[in-house]
Order: C-alpha cells, then structure tokens, then sequence
C-alpha cells in the first residue's frame, strides 16, 4: 500500500503528459528530459524537491493547490535543476547559497523563455529568487549576472553576504533579501526539520513512482557512467530543441555551462598569456631536425601586472595574486604596479625569486578602489604589444565611468594580451577578457 491513494498519483502522471505536449509547442528542450526522469510523490517535503540523485520530488497536496499554469512552472523549475545537474554541483557550497544563485539562473531562463517563445501559459509565483534580485542586492548589473555560471554567481552571493552581513547572518540575510522556493516560504516547524530550498531533498525518502525514469541515468554503481548519461541526456534535449527552433539565449547560456568544458582560472591566464610569446629562428641556435637549417629562439615577453591592494583586498587574495605573478615570472620580465586610488611605483621582477625580494615587501595600499590612475600610468610606460594583466576584487569606484571605460579599451588596443581577472565583484572591461579567479576555501 502506498501513501497516496492511486487516483491521486495517475492524476500527477496525467498532468505530467499535459505539461510534456504542452513543452513540445513552447518548451522543446523539457520534452526529452521530463520523459526520462525518476518522479516520487512524497510527503516528507512541503512543495517539490530534487535530491543528490536528481530525482524530482512532489508533495501531492501542495500540487493539487496549483493551477495549470503554476505546475507548468514547477515541472519545467524542478526538471532543469535536475536536466543541470544542480544537485550534484552544489557539493562543497553552502546549499543556501549555491540554491539561490541556480534559482535565480533558471527562473531568468523560464523568464527569458517567456519573452521569446510566447510561454505565456506559465505562471511564475510571486516571490521566487530572481536574478533581478540578485542584481539589486550585490549591485552587479544584470548583463553580466546572466554570463556568469551557478558557481560564480554562489562565489559572488557568499562573499556579499560575508561583508554585507557577517558569516554569522548570512543564511538568514539570503532568505530575506532574495525569496525561498516558490514564494510561499516554510514554516517554523519545516525550518526546524532542515528544509532549506528545492535542492535540498533527501536522497532516500519514503515516496510513491510517480515514473520510474531511465535506469541508466539513476541506479548505475559508477557515478562517472551515470554522469556521461546525464551529458548525453542534455546533448539530446539541446539538439532536438535547435531542431525544432531556437533557444532563448537564457537557456543557452545554462547550457553552454554544462556541455563547454572550461579550464580552471590559472590556466585561462596563463594561456593568455602565453600567446604574447614570439619566436624566431637562427643559424646562432641548434636545430634538432638538421645542422643545416635555423634553430628556433624566442623573446623575453613583458608583462604588467596591475595588482589591486585596496581596503578590500583580503591576505589570501594577494597571495594568490602574487603567486599567479611569480609563476609568470619564469618566462616573462614582469612590471608589477599595486594601486589602489592610488597608483604606486613600477616594480621589476625578471626572475620568481623577485617577487617574494623584491616585490611583495614594497607591496602598498589599503586605501579606496579607483582604477583610472593605474591606466593612465600603465598606458604611458607600456610599449606596444606588452601584456597587461589586472587582478582586483572587481569592486572598484570608477569602473563605470566613461573616462575608464576610455583608458581599459586604448591599453587593450595596445596590449599584445589584456586579462582581467576579478574574485569577487565580475566587471566589464572593455578590450579585456574578464575571468573569474576562485578562492579556494570560500570567500576570506
């Protein structure tokens, strides 16, 4: 015997199809995955869930309330969490967190959906996490909150919230300033239970099939199988979705998330990097295929490194920062620059062991954040071609302004590489290539 009557669970399955042909005409890209996925009736949540296995989870009582429109929303919510894998990345970030910043990437996707594909028979609740909210309360403008992934935006709520709030009040700031599951919030009792967010749902819970879902993607022993059927999951869904039209660049851009494979930080701007190397050839250098032809050599590159020390730089940022600069400085002659509002003296370093002598003790700094200064004088000293490297926070006074706005684009025309790398705050740099450097261990 179950815990619902079976009246109750075909009723589900029968909304189920509903929402999957209605997905066929507005929503192409939910037709497959909400075909194959694992969905449990339960009573141990009070609205709908995904658990680490990414199975879906749905309080009947909560469903029977909905109106077409709203369960449309809860499917389509629930099934891109699962079709992203949110569960399985959140591990490691605080699920608060890391909830908010997947909420607010896929209701922006539904949102975005909506205005391109004429949804309008879905019914997003009032109160639910929003990118615009996310925006309104980091101060991060919305354009680059929807180029940023999961992880970075959960990167940048953590670090917000630290300085906003405290470690202490973060969860709790997180539910005040940006809404909970589907607006309706939880009760005391639910709270006191653990409930945190959709994608916190217990992975073995007492619960009635609603669909079994494909085996392969759930009872597999080897997780690194069950995570190619997932891949090839959403290669599927991505393909019959462009098959049949377009996709909202929203979704496109949580899909490109999961299917682009992404280097980690330190390589992105060492590869930028090394692409200032130049080579030449001659006969004052051996050549290993013959005596007879030009051995290659290559030219010491010159980088800038603009490291921000501002107030709001934290120790292990610098550290990082400087050890980003001294593996550099293995094969480049470096022109190290701390700034603040200030810009202090050019500081050489030709070798690694510069940069703990000579460099980081006559680092200076501690004041406001103000980038046109250290422009200004980079733009006068350079030479054509030098690489220009920025390491800041990102949260910086006159990142905006017209006249910076003005200096970063005539230093990237006349860089041979212009990288700005940022751990808290993304910016838009133009000539640039803005990325994401993670602290390890959280924010500090």
């Amino acid at each position: 015997m179950g815990l619902y009557p079976p009246e109750v669970i075909e009723k589900i399955r029968k909304d189920l199809r509903d929402i999957r042909i209605f997905c066929g005409r507005y929503f192409p890209f939910m037709v497959i995955p909400l075909s194959y996925m694992r969905i449990y009736a339960v009573k141990a949540l009070p609205t709908a869930g995904v658990s680490p296995t990414n199975t879906i989870m749905i309080n009947p009582e909560f469903w029977e309330k909905l109106s077409m429109p709203e369960k449309r929303f809860v499917a389509l919510h629930e099934g891109l969490h699962a079709i992203f894998k949110h569960p399985i990345r959140m591990r490691g970030f605080p699920p608060y967190a890391f909830n908010v910043a997947a909420d607010g990437k896929i209701n922006y996707a539904i949102e975005d959906s909506q205005r391109t594909n004429n949804l309008s028979g879905v019914k997003i609740p009032h109160g639910v996490v929003t990118l615009e909210a996310i925006a309104h309360e980091t101060k991060v403008k919305m354009e680059l909150l929807t180029k940023m992934s999961v992880e970075e935006i959960t990167e940048l709520l953590l670090k917000h919230a630290e300085k906003t709030y405290g470690s202490q009040n973060a969860e709790e700031a997180f539910e005040n300033c940006y809404g909970r599951g589907y607006g309706y919030g939880l009760s005391p009792e639910e709270k006191e239970k653990g409930l945190r967010g959709d994608l916190n749902a217990p992975n073995k819970i007492e619960g009635d099939t609603i669909q079994e879902g494909n085996r392969e993607l759930y009872d597999s022993a080897n997780p690194d199988k069950v995570a190619h059927e997932w891949r090839k999951l959403l290669q599927r869904a991505y393909s019959f979705a462009k098959s049949v039209g377009s996709v909202p660049a929203g979704l496109e851009r949580i899909i490109q998330e999961v299917l682009e494979v992404r280097p980690p930080w330190q390589i992105s701007i060492r590869f930028g990097l090394r692409s200032l190397l130049k080579q030449d050839s001659s006969f004052a250098f051996p050549n290993r295929r013959s005596d007879d032809l030009p051995g290659p050599f290559g030219y010491r590159r010159t980088i800038w490194c603009l490291i921000d020390t501002s107030g709001s730089i934290s120790e292990k940022e610098l550290a990082i920062f400087l050890g980003l600069i001294k593996h550099e400085a293995r094969g480049a002659s470096l022109r190290v620059i701390a700034w603040d509002a200030d810009a202090y003296e050019i500081l050489r370093g030709e070798k690694p062991a510069d940069i703990a002598k000579k460099i980081a003790p006559r680092m200076r700094g501690g004041g406001g954040t103000v980038i046109a200064p250290v422009l200004e004088k980079t733009l006068k000293h350079m030479r054509p071609g030098d690489g220009v490297l920025i390491l800041s926070d990102g949260d910086i006074a006159d990142i905006e302004k017209e006249r910076t706005r003005l200096l970063l684009k005539r230093v990237a025309i006349k860089a041979g590489c212009a990288l700005f790398g940022y751990t808290h705050t993304p910016v838009n740099a133009p000539g640039f290539e803005t990325i994401f450097v993670k602290i390890e261990g959280g924010p500090s």
